[in-house]
């Protein structure tokens, strides 16, 4: 039984790290607007490979610069959404009896948050209308989403040739096909046009 029998590390004595200062505000807007624009980036990147291979639909660069630009607006709305609650919060323990315990710790962290809430919609918004950062983005999606799909596009395709080379029947009925072709529709559009065969 000895064998099971834990032994005790001395882990030593636990000191608490200095305060760290928190990062400006501008560079948490920053950082949160690349992070929502990886989420916009995803977003578009699963639309096109569902469109592809489940759907085959056809890419189309306009409907997916207005799918940008709403899910920009949507995180704008959200965020400035974000803020007016941590404003409402705010006002309501400012006239409650909450507010004398209310330190000035609490009161600046509150309005730094409702800063950053506003700056990430601001951020997000100005994405969502300057057309230069939606085609950056759809193109980056699309770059994705072809890394991603794009050796199991080529393989369909391929094996979609080999079913018609394997067909015994393909070379035989493709001759009549062009016969089909050659006596009737070529006909017709002679005859339209007035030329002779």
């Amino acid at each position: 039984m000895r064998w099971f029998r834990r032994r005790r590390v001395d882990l030593g004595t636990y000191v608490a790290p200095d305060p760290v200062a928190p990062p400006p505000t501008a560079q948490i807007v920053r950082e949160g607007a690349l992070i929502g624009e990886s989420v916009v980036r995803m977003t578009l990147r699963n639309r096109l490979i569902v469109d592809a291979l489940r759907d085959h639909h056809d890419l189309d660069l306009n409907n997916l610069t207005r799918v940008a630009a709403t899910e920009f607006e949507t995180l704008a709305d959200h965020e400035w959404e974000s803020a007016e609650r941590i404003r409402i919060r705010r006002e309501v323990q400012r006239e409650g009896a909450d507010y004398e315990g209310l330190d000035l710790e609490h009161l600046q962290e509150s309005l730094r948050r409702e800063s950053i809430h506003r700056g990430m919609s601001e951020a997000f918004a100005a994405r969502a209308a300057d057309a230069d950062s939606l085609a950056g983005v759809v193109d980056r999606s699309r770059s994705e989403a072809w890394a991603e799909i794009g050796d199991v596009i080529v393989a369909r395709a391929g094996e979609r040739a080999l079913v018609l080379e394997r067909d015994p029947l393909y070379g035989h009925e493709r001759a009549e096909r062009i016969s089909a072709l050659l006596a009737v529709d070529l006909s017709l559009l002679a005859q339209e046009r007035g030329v002779e065969l």
